[in-house]
Parts: structure tokens; C-alpha cells; sequence
């Protein structure tokens, strides 16, 4: 008999990738805001993970053995569900003895001392970064068997996503967009990381684990990489930036060492260029 996943954030960017995938599992996820959507083989539950009561209603008709959880990951509006969604998912996970897969970020740490391992200290510098290192120290309190992957930016080959569609729409309009030179993070295609950790997912692993690209990529050659693929042309209007120019607080240097995931998982991570290669040949 299969085994049962519940990915929460089931119509999210990940969420749906992770569920359209997980063909060894019976499939489940969940919606809060999100219009209503199918997927072959999967159902949808609408819940409120701030809410006790839903999340315990929830558990009971799922029934699962293992929790991804991707919701709650917005770096805009909703910062605020991250810390109580995590921290009744973790509590559920340890009463029902649920393997319990929670997504962190690269932006735990301040970008000032990479490359990060899993044992490097957080010290995040912005809201998001705050609110997702708070998460991690809370479940690990709640549930030490649980398994925090820490990942960074996602990017889709086949349809682009919000950030790559505003993109590309500047070169429609000429709208000035800029793409920093001294950001540099492990971007990491939204296929491979689903399959990642639907893996993981089949594993018993304990604490943090890393899961990044395989290259460390500032956003203009990321930005250039992926219009290069779906064929747009950069316009003018498309500038390289750096952080200090734009006034903003981000971590400059959010690399991170990815080698703990190659030492525990059979599936390879992909450059964007092997990612670019395969995504081609699919297509064929």
C-alpha cells in the first residue's frame, strides 16, 4: 500500500510541482486562499493552518505518514502564519508520529560569511529571513526528528513564473528592471527540487539539510539564462544593479554548501545549463 503525503500549499509554485510528481505516494494537499484546483489522483483540502482545530480536522481525514510543508513561504503578505503554521504542524507531527518535512530559505543567514553549511549560525537581516529562522527553531524544539530544508531561489523551464514573467514583460514594455550583480544565491530548478524532496520524503534525515543548485549565480546571470531559454531578447531597459545602489537590505552572498544532500540523496542536483539541456530534450 502507498504511503500518504500531505503537501500544504498544494496550488503553490512547489506545492503543485511536488504533488504532480508524487506518482509513490497517495497525494493530498492543502488550499487557504488559493481558487480551487485538481490534479489527477490528488485531493484538495481547504485549511486555515494558523487554526488548531483545522489542522487537527485535517490530520484526521488525511492520515498522513509524511508532511511537506511548502505553504506559508511568501516574502510579501503572510509572514506573519509562518511561525504559528509551523509550529502546529511540528506539534501534529510528533502526536501522530508523522514524518515532518519543513521549507526554510538561504535567507536565515545575513550573506556575509559563505559558504553556509548546516551548521553555520542564522542571522538573518530582513523580515522573511526572521520570521522562517524563528520556524526552524520551534520545530526543531517541537519535533528534533523533523527535517528542515533550507533552499533557494526557484525557477520553472517550461512556463515562466512570477518573477520570470515580469521579466520578460519589461522587455514588452521597456519598463526599467534591474537585475543585481553582487546578489549571489544557488538558484535551483522547481522540477529537481520537487524530486529532491519527494525522495527525502522516503527517508528518515534528522535535521537541517541544504538543498541548492549545484552553482552559485548572481540574479543577472540567472536573469540572462532564463531569457536566453524561452527565447527573449534583453532590451535595454534590462540593467545590471548592485544592492548598495538600490538602498535595500538584502544578504549579498547567500551560497550554500549542498554536499550533506549529495552524501544522503541518489538524485543529482542540476546546474541551470543541465537543467536547460534536459528541459529540450524532453520536449522533443
Amino acid at each position: 500500500m502507498k504511503p500518504r503525503l500531505l503537501v500544504t500549499g498544494g496550488a503553490g509554485f512547489l506545492g503543485n510541482h511536488l504533488l504532480r510528481r508524487a506518482n509513490q505516494f497517495v497525494a493530498a494537499g492543502t488550499l487557504h486562499a488559493t481558487p480551487s484546483t485538481s490534479l489527477p489522483g490528488v485531493t484538495f483540502h481547504v485549511c486555515d493552518l494558523q487554526s488548531p482545530e483545522e489542522v487537527r480536522v485535517l490530520m484526521d481525514r488525511v492520515q498522513p505518514d509524511v508532511i511537506i510543508h511548502t505553504a506559508c513561504s511568501d516574502q510579501g503578505k503572510g509572514i506573519e502564519a509562518i511561525l504559528p503554521a509551523a509550529g502546529l504542524l511540528a506539534m501534529q507531527s510528533v502526536e501522530r508520529n508523522i514524518r515532518f518535512i519543513h521549507l526554510s530559505t538561504d535567507q536565515v543567514f545575513d550573506g556575509t560569511s559563505a559558504p553556509y553549511t548546516e551548521e553555520c549560525p542564522t542571522n538573518p537581516i530582513n523580515p522573511y529571513g526572521k520570521a522562517k529562522a524563528q520556524a526552524e527553531e520551534l520545530i526543531r524544539s517541537l519535533n528534533p526528528k523533523a527535517t528542515i530544508v533550507r533552499t533557494s531561489l526557484l525557477y520553472d523551464l517550461r512556463t515562466p513564473d512570477r518573477q520570470t514573467t515580469r521579466l520578460i514583460e519589461s522587455t514588452k514594455t521597456g519598463e526599467q528592471y534591474r537585475l543585481f550583480i553582487d546578489e549571489l544565491r544557488c538558484p535551483i530548478w522547481v522540477e529537481n527540487l520537487a524530486e529532491l524532496l519527494l525522495e527525502v520524503a522516503t527517508k528518515n534525515i534528522p535535521g537541517i539539510l541544504h538543498l541548492g543548485g549545484p552553482d552559485s549565480l548572481n540574479r543577472w546571470e540567472l536573469g540572462m539564462g532564463l531569457l536566453r531559454h524561452f527565447g527573449v531578447t534583453q532590451t535595454l531597459n534590462i540593467q545590471k544593479g548592485t544592492i548598495e545602489e538600490s538602498g535595500l537590505c538584502r544578504p549579498k552572498n547567500l551560497t550554500m554548501d549542498s554536499s550533506r544532500s549529495e552524501r544522503l540523496l541518489k538524485k543529482p542536483r542540476v546546474s541551470l545549463q543541465e537543467a536547460r539541456k534536459m528541459t529540450v530534450t524532453s520536449e522533443r
